[in-house]
């Protein structure tokens, strides 16, 4: 066996195979004002749905598609992480400034690769609501994450936040896009829901008095929820996905949940026909003096 001590460039390949490849340095470099990446992304998209349309593989492309998706929002993530990391940085700096050009060039570097980060970042949001856009296109179904924080982009796009992180930011009081600010709307309704119409109107009404509202559902992947969703991300409405955590509570998650969406503090209860769950909203929702709107085959 070769005991020979490895060289820096092997010590280097070594670490990466163990532990993987650390953060990327970004550089202060700016962005050409030409450059635009975002109908690139979406092209990654539409090239997985072109790719296996109309074979035997084409039951993949949703998931394929939203992996492609998750990809680059996983990054956001990261570099987000490396942005605070940066920031906290930079106010050891400020704190440790002593008048020396040293300390003065210290802050300044660090306070121009902290501003690049929030361009990286920025180009990443741009380029993964475009591939939003072109998923839903695909699909027909809004592309979100199965867990965390959207946040909202001006024009394009409205967040989409887990309702427990919503819940703990405004107890934070944070004043941020991982709380959004709004009247609180609650939404339910069957699996089997697939009256699209109905949906949108009884929305677009609640909207129409709610103008910046924030859309809280029950977060199912079918049916009513399903249409709900789709219909803030046409109205570029804020969403509180509100999904039962079976881990803490098992059978009883749902209820649970339910209970997790009146301490949101909502104005108002939309529900759609559905099961024992969704008529137990109504009822907890009545019982806190919020008001309850039934539509559909059981109500106007």
């Amino acid at each position: 066996m070769d005991t020979s001590p490895l060289s820096a460039t092997g010590r280097i390949l070594e670490d990466m195979k163990l532990f993987g490849p650390g953060p990327i340095a970004i550089e202060d470099d700016p962005f050409q004002d030409d450059m635009s990446f975002a109908d690139a992304a979406a092209g990654l998209v539409s090239h997985i749905a072109d790719t296996f349309d109309g074979t035997p593989m084409d039951r993949h492309i949703e998931d394929l598609a939203w992996s492609m998706v998750n990809v680059f929002h996983r990054k956001i993530e990261r570099l987000e992480r490396e942005l605070r990391d940066k920031e906290g940085e930079c106010r050891a700096l400020v704190k440790s400034q002593d008048g020396s050009e040293i300390r003065s060039v210290e802050l300044e570097t660090a306070t121009a690769k902290a501003n690049a980060l929030d361009e990286h970042i920025s180009e990443f949001e741009t380029m993964r609501d475009a591939m939003s856009t072109e998923f839903a296109s695909v699909t027909g179904s809004p592309w979100r994450p199965q867990s965390g924080t959207r946040k909202a982009v001006p024009s394009v796009t409205a967040a989409i936040l887990e309702a427990r992180d919503f819940i703990a930011a405004r107890r934070a009081r944070e004043q941020d896009a991982k709380a959004p600010q709004g009247p609180i709307v609650g939404f339910s309704g069957g699996a089997d829901w697939t009256d699209t119409d109905a949906v949108f109107k009884a929305l677009d009404r609640v909207h129409n008095r709610h103008p910046d509202m924030i859309l809280a559902h029950t977060a199912q992947t079918r049916g009513a929820d399903l249409i709900a969703s789709r219909w803030a991300e046409a109205r570029k409405v804020d969403q509180l996905p509100c999904r039962p955590d079976f881990a803490a509570h098992k059978n009883a998650a749902p209820f649970k949940r339910n209970d997790a969406m009146i301490e949101l503090g909502l104005v108002g209860v939309v529900l759609f026909p559905g099961n024992g769950i969704v008529a137990s909203l109504g009822q907890k929702a009545e019982k806190a003096k919020i008001a309850v709107f039934r539509c559909g085959e059981t109500g106007a």
